[in-house]
């Protein structure tokens, strides 16, 4: 995230775009990938009848809001949700995953533990 900025801001929007859907593929493959639709027709049972229980799953819920409170802040902060005609944000708004923007990104994040930055000494 730290590096990337500067190495996105300089790119063009043929460049950019590959990032995007890069970004969209891989999201939508990392949701999917827990309503284990493989898993269950291996198992004998229709995906059909088990993924509509799985996407209401309060567990699975937290975790996608986890999984894309990160994502979503830090394609906002390389500036992919709003470039090539705002193309990843009408995708993040139909996943209903757009919400998460504004949350703090990896890089604000990493600032946060940076070595040194205000260590109080542990009481015993």
């Amino acid at each position: 995230m730290l590096s990337l900025k500067e190495v996105y801001d300089g790119m063009s929007d043929a460049e950019i775009k590959d990032r995007q859907e890069f970004a969209y593929e891989a999201s939508i493959r990392m949701r999917d990938r827990f309503l284990q639709q493989e898993v269950w027709r291996h198992m004998g049972v229709d995906p059909k009848v088990v993924v509509p229980l799985m996407v209401n799953d309060p567990g699975r819920k937290m975790f996608q809001q986890l999984l894309f409170a990160k994502i979503v802040p830090n394609c906002k902060k390389l500036g992919l949700l709003d470039r090539n005609d705002k193309w990843l944000r009408r995708r993040f708004e139909e996943m209903g995953v757009i919400q998460f923007e504004d949350m703090e990104n990896t890089g604000e994040e990493y600032l946060q533990f940076e070595l040194g930055k205000d260590l109080t000494p542990a009481a015993h």
